[in-house]
């Protein structure tokens, strides 16, 4: 668990009132507002409450999701990393990270989950605009260390007034306001865009950005690691080593999380055939992509698509 600093106060909370009777209002606000140079697509806004033990099987997706825990407990796995949340702590997963959820029936848990993305305004390149603004300030929770995280940021008493203002019939636009201060929060916690074991220099920050451009660059069906290896001067098992110390990742899991990922922006471009898809992520086979796929996300690439081509997010 990881902390920072001072703790607020928060209102009284009713999260099966609130789970029963905001959905719609909640709902309505995932959709596309401008910020700053920043579009910002709100995905989904859920409150949870469960109510019995389960499992949600390792997935990955390409959103940002921030969950928090109000009561109870519940157990995230990232990659080969287990993290237990519990009462009053929270935990982001950045775009293309693989995990997934045990739920207890002894201490089930209370909670929220908020999905994101977001893009440079039309006209601003990512480069150009990842600076001081928000898009700037957004981009570095790409690298988010995995891990629960105490809240002593004043986040739980932002989420509670949110829910009381959208019980109240606050304007959408008052509640999207809200819903921005939640993401400075976030941007702003001491941190951000470091890895979780830093060293002095970034000498290490500057090493997996390295092996993660020749992988994202990688596009053989055979990842050839020594070469890796001798590109940055030192042996592979002295570069696997750090790698995963650095990340929590393996090279062949980071190899497979990046190839996954592309395949699912690919999936949602209906003209490419599910074939196509599979050899444009850089996988050897259909077979094998299929068979990485489902393992990952839960279901097939045709049913991937088909769920997320079925219904169309909401746009001012």
């Amino acid at each position: 668990m990881i902390g920072a600093k001072g703790q607020k106060g928060a209102q009284p909370m009713d999260v099966k009132k609130w789970r029963q009777e905001l959905s719609s209002v909640l709902n309505g606000l995932c959709r596309e507002i401008r910020v700053d140079d920043s579009v910002i697509d709100w995905v989904d806004i859920v409150i949870e409450q469960n109510g019995g033990g389960g499992r949600c099987p390792a997935h990955a997706h390409t959103w940002y999701e921030f969950n928090y825990v109000l009561s109870g407990r519940m157990q995230t796995r990232f990659m080969d990393k287990d993290v237990m949340v519990r009462e009053g702590e929270f935990f982001l997963i950045p775009p293309g990270m693989t995990h997934s959820h045990v739920y207890y029936r002894d201490d089930p848990h209370e909670g929220v989950c908020f999905r994101w993305r977001f893009r440079p305004l039309a006209g601003e390149s990512p480069e150009a605009a990842a600076g001081q603004g928000l898009f700037g300030r957004l981009s570095r929770l790409k690298d988010w260390p995995p891990g629960a995280y105490r809240d002593d940021y004043g986040i739980r008493p932002l989420l509670i007034q949110l829910f009381h203002e959208a019980g109240a019939g606050r304007t959408p636009l008052f509640l999207q306001l809200l819903l921005v201060q939640f993401l400075e929060i976030l941007a702003s916690i001491p941190g951000t865009g470091r890895l979780s074991v830093a060293e002095p220099g970034g000498t290490k920050d500057a090493l997996v950005r390295k092996v993660e451009i020749y992988l994202e660059d990688f596009r053989g069906d055979r990842l050839n690691v020594e070469e890796l290896a001798a590109s940055l001067h030192m042996s592979y098992g002295h570069l696997s080593r750090l790698y995963k110390q650095k990340t929590g990742r393996t090279l062949i899991e980071e190899m497979n999380r990046i190839r996954l990922a592309k395949a699912c922006e690919l999936l949602l471009k209906p003209e490419l055939l599910i074939k196509e898809v599979a050899e444009q992520s850089g996988f050897p086979d259909i077979y094998y992509f299929s068979k990485a796929f489902k393992k990952t996300h839960g279901l097939s690439p045709q049913a991937y698509r088909k769920r997320h081509l079925g219904r169309e997010e909401p746009r001012l």
